[in-house]
């Protein structure tokens, strides 16, 4: 574990936080952060799809 995740724990448990409730805590920012990036990719290819289609259209 490297030094910031460290502190970031000391700082968590000086706030009052168990280990339990730091574990929660980073798992929800890893599962959002996993949420952000599939989201991202999905509306990327829905704007890829969307301007492949109108290509497609405007060359007929």
């Amino acid at each position: 574990m490297n030094e910031m995740w460290k502190k970031l724990i000391e700082q968590f448990e000086e706030n009052g936080y168990t280990p339990r409730d730091v574990q929660r805590i980073v798992h929800f920012y890893e599962v959002m952060m996993d949420t952000a990036k599939r989201l991202k990719k999905l509306y990327e290819d829905e704007e890829n799809d969307s301007i492949n289609r109108n290509t497609l259209h405007s060359s007929k």
